[in-house]
């Protein structure tokens, strides 16, 4: 692979090593090593009575020979025979974060191995005496070496673990999303001010922890979401990450199956009939219902009362099989959910 324009930093980070022409997987791994590898003294370490890495003494039979720690030779081998031939068609800055990467992994997988040796070790802590305890501040180094190389991870792609989280706009859709899946659940409180720069902090956030992000929104009854298209055009949350109510969550679910809500809950006392006569969901049902039946609606009650209603239907029937269930707005939002799950 041509390596043009990269570098390797030497031990201890002091200076770069330039990387010019093809490298093979063999001749970065000999390189590493080399650079990187520091030789040990392997029955100083309180390991060496089981490591399988070390090797015996030349002359001394009590001592180990003197050699470059194989637990951090074997994590460098390993991570360019598995990762090296997937950044080929990475950008320059990609290749070098992928680079960098391995040289932080490689420096505190040392930097573990020397400290756990160190702490097993009794005899050496001994020789410390009242000073020993000041060994257990070191631990530092490693966790210090392995954030700077998830710093750099987040830059490439094929790094990033796969987990998922979902903005939503409000309360009621946090309450569904819980009961049906265990994705990340953030809401942004829409209440149909979605603020692009809102939804770009987020976003960016979320994503330089690793997440793939979703988003759920609503468009009110228009025919389209200028905010949503400026998330989408700007590249923040790809399309089909995304899930639209045409009007919002409540407006999603059955009328049938709204109205029975209602009357188990003691809201309204009528008939489904005259219930859903005249019904207008330009401005949402729950602003259809509070106007006609002069009431107050609790939009989290609801949220919970139809979790448990497509659980019970779920007992009867497989929903991901129900064309009829998938059908209505509220089957598409379970089924979005459903896989990003």
């Amino acid at each position: 692979m041509i390596l043009d324009g990269l570098y390797l930093y030497r031990y201890a980070n002091s200076d770069r090593i330039e990387l010019n022409g093809i490298h093979s997987k063999e001749s970065i791994i000999e390189l590493m090593v080399d650079e990187w590898i520091y030789y040990m003294e392997c029955h100083k370490c309180g390991k060496s009575d089981y490591c399988k890495y070390t090797e015996p003494h030349n002359v001394n039979p009590d001592k180990k020979a003197e050699i470059k720690c194989g637990v951090a030779k074997d994590f460098i081998t390993n991570y360019i025979n598995n990762t090296f031939d997937s950044i080929e068609d990475l950008e320059i800055e990609q290749k070098q974060a992928y680079l960098d990467t391995a040289y932080y992994l490689s420096q505190y997988v040392q930097s573990a191995e020397i400290g756990i040796g160190t702490l097993i070790n009794e005899d050496y802590l001994s020789v410390w005496g009242e000073f020993a305890p000041a060994l257990y501040g070191f631990t530092k180094e490693p966790l210090d070496y392995l954030n700077k190389a998830h710093k750099e991870m987040k830059h490439v792609g094929m790094f990033r673990s796969k987990k998922s989280l979902i903005l939503v706009e409000g309360y009621s859709e946090n309450i569904f999303v819980d009961n049906f899946s265990d994705i990340k659940v953030v809401n942004y409180e829409g209440e149909g001010r979605i603020r692009y720069d809102k939804i770009e902090f987020l976003v960016q956030e979320y994503q330089e922890d690793g997440y793939e992000v979703y988003l759920q929104s609503d468009m009110d009854g228009k025919p389209h979401n200028d905010k949503v298209n400026k998330i989408i055009n700007g590249g923040l949350i790809k399309e089909e990450n995304i899930f639209q109510f045409k009007h919002d969550f409540e407006s999603s679910i059955p009328a049938k199956l709204f109205y029975t809500i209602l009357i188990d809950n003691e809201l309204i006392s009528d008939t489904f009939e005259n219930f859903e006569e005249g019904i207008d969901l330009q401005r949402g049902i729950v602003h259809y219902v509070e106007t006609k039946y002069d009431i107050s609606i609790n939009k989290r009650m609801i949220a919970t009362e139809v979790s448990l209603a497509i659980h019970k239907y779920s007992r009867r029937r497989n929903l991901y099989q129900d064309e009829r269930f998938l059908d209505t707005e509220i089957g598409k939002f379970w089924n979005f959910i459903r896989k990003v799950n």
